[in-house]
């Protein structure tokens, strides 16, 4: 087995990159006047979404690239449904209940300042967001917790890729080259780009997932071939991708960026050089593991901390005001003072960190190996050629009420 090599489809450097670009999203949302907001990789945090994309792709492809059969499908969406779903569900489910007490916090006249149920928080978004289309309906941006259109989006892209591997043993990568393709002609098309969020927002995605399938196939040639690349490669590497995501979104050359994550993670994938060894600390890993309840939590937390300090605001403590002429909630820093901004983003950081270990615990983790025993547990085997078709779904059917009460192993 080659260095680098991950037999449980784990790459440890670019685990810690997902963590590092979730938490880039995090700051990226922290729209108060701190000292950090100035710099151009924070402002222009939204594009390690993009990065997501990519990294999701290398991922499904080194997983899940060796299905065959219908059951191999049909186990595929139960495990990506239980990875996605069941935190989603709950982060949504805590953000309904904030706005209920928020809603009970101004009869009782203690006024949040903003309206509850409408706007950002409007029912129509919500159960947009609940059915997982969010994401796919233009229009909708800004909307209860936002950064799940990724979320909606990716999951239906899941299901494509899901189909193509099922459909074609040859000629997979054509297929996958002409989905990013598509993918990349309907960003350059959209006036959006790669800030889309919502109705073109799809098309962001397959350009960048299916990229990343792609990278795959290309690191699994370099590391058959006995290539590897050093400390040197996965700097300029880095550096590239730093570069350009400072380009406004706007931008003909903000559409190079999916190939310059596509280039990172193809160098980080080998696990070797200096570079990988950093983002190796235990420390940096740990922050990988959260990395999607970061993503998921850290809106609905950050609500709360506005909505409390909003609250405050209604009876009279004026030290941190909302900047109510803004498209978006912006928070001014107190008195002027960029420091006190500081401290409260570094403590924000740090409850966002404290809420997400413990979805990670609670939901993420035992729901994950919860759907993944369900799944194994499903016996599809080749004797099932002999049922009628029109049979199948029913067999199906029976086999998951079989395993669905079981719990996972730990």
């Amino acid at each position: 087995m080659l260095p680098g090599y991950a037999p449980a489809g784990r790459w440890v450097a670019l685990d810690a990159m997902r963590g590092l670009a979730a938490l880039l999203v995090v700051l990226y949302h922290l729209r108060w006047n701190w000292h950090g907001y100035g710099l151009l990789p924070i402002r222009h945090g939204f594009y390690a979404v993009d990065f997501f994309f990519v990294l999701s792709g290398f991922v499904m492809a080194a997983t899940y690239g060796g299905m065959r059969t219908p059951g191999d499908l049909v186990r595929f969406t139960i495990k990506r449904a239980g990875r996605l779903l069941p935190l989603h569900f709950a982060v949504l489910a805590a953000f309904v209940a904030l706005e209920l007490t928020f809603a009970l916090a101004d009869r009782a006249g203690f006024p949040s300042g903003r309206p509850v149920f409408s706007g950002f928080t409007a029912v129509a978004p919500l159960l947009a967001q609940a059915t997982m289309t969010f994401g796919l309906i233009p229009g909708l941006d800004w909307l209860w917790n936002h950064p799940c259109w990724s979320i909606a989006v990716e999951f239906w892209t899941y299901m494509l890729f899901g189909l193509t591997v099922l459909a074609l043993r040859r000629g997979r990568l054509v297929l996958w080259a002409a989905l990013s393709g598509l993918g990349f002609a309907a960003v350059v098309l959209s006036s959006e780009g790669l800030a889309a969020t919502s109705g073109p927002a799809i098309f962001r995605c397959l350009l960048s997932f299916f990229l990343g399938t792609l990278v795959h196939a290309a690191y699994q040639r370099l590391r058959n071939s006995g290539a590897t690349l050093g400390t040197r490669t996965q700097i300029a590497a880095m550096a590239l991708a730093l570069t350009v995501v400072s380009f406004p979104s706007a931008s003909a050359a903000s559409l190079v960026i999916p190939f310059a994550f596509a280039g990172m993670v193809l160098c980080l994938a080998f696990d070797e050089g200096g570079l990988a060894q950093v983002l190796s600390t235990r420390t940096l890993g740990r922050l990988g593991e959260l990395s999607f309840s970061i993503y998921l939590v850290h809106v609905p937390v950050w609500f709360a901390v506005e909505g409390l300090l909003r609250l405050g605001v209604g009876v009279g403590q004026t030290w941190l005001l909302p900047d109510a002429g803004a498209a978006i909630p912006v928070m001014v820093s107190p008195l002027g003072s960029a420091l006190a901004a500081d401290a409260l983003a570094a403590a924000y950081v740090g409850l966002v960190l404290a809420v997400s270990a413990w979805t990670h615990r609670r939901i993420e983790g035992p729901t994950r190996d919860w759907s993944r025993h369900v799944a194994e547990r499903i016996d599809w085997t080749a004797s099932d050629e002999a049922v009628p078709a029109g049979l199948k779904p029913a067999l199906l059917l029976s086999r998951l009420t079989a395993v669905l009460p079981l719990r996972a192993t730990r």
